[in-house]
């Protein structure tokens, strides 16, 4: 009975929380956010892939040689060890900003899979075809020394 009196008393009083979308938060100087990117700075070491415990960073790759960066705000768990593994400095950083929401409209996690999937595909595809044009040029430069040794 107790408990009900306390809970009934509870409806006058003042809520001690802030009303969030109306009032904003209270955001320390040290608050970890949203990961930034900078593309001219960038070396495409991919290092900051690599140290991203929930892989939620991920490069695709152009056949032209051309690296696009890929983040996905709804996987990162905000460590910041992608941007301690970064050798250039400035090139992936974190900002004291919040991350959105994530919309059932943007299907975040489902897209982000596909994508993921596509990016690797896209690097392997990369890397085959450049297996592929080095073999070729191997071939091509046997075939003219083969063409020398014979004239000699």
């Amino acid at each position: 009975m107790k408990t009900f009196f306390k809970a009934i008393l509870n409806l006058f009083k003042k809520p001690v929380t802030i009303k969030y979308p109306f009032e904003q938060t209270f955001i320390p100087d040290d608050y970890r956010g949203m990961i930034g990117f900078n593309e001219n700075l960038c070396i495409w070491c991919r290092r900051c892939e690599m140290a991203c415990p929930p892989g939620a960073i991920v490069f695709s790759q152009a056949m032209d040689g051309k690296q696009t960066y890929h983040f996905n705000r709804a996987v990162c768990i905000y460590c910041s060890e992608c941007v301690r593994a970064c050798p250039k400095e400035g090139a992936i950083f974190q900002t004291n900003v919040p991350a959105k929401c994530a919309l059932k409209e943007e299907n975040i996690n489902n897209g982000w899979n596909i994508l993921y999937g596509e990016a690797l595909m896209s690097r392997a595809a990369y890397a085959a075809e450049k297996k592929r044009l080095a073999a070729e040029k191997a071939a091509a430069i046997k075939t003219e020394m083969e063409k020398k040794e014979a004239k000699s």
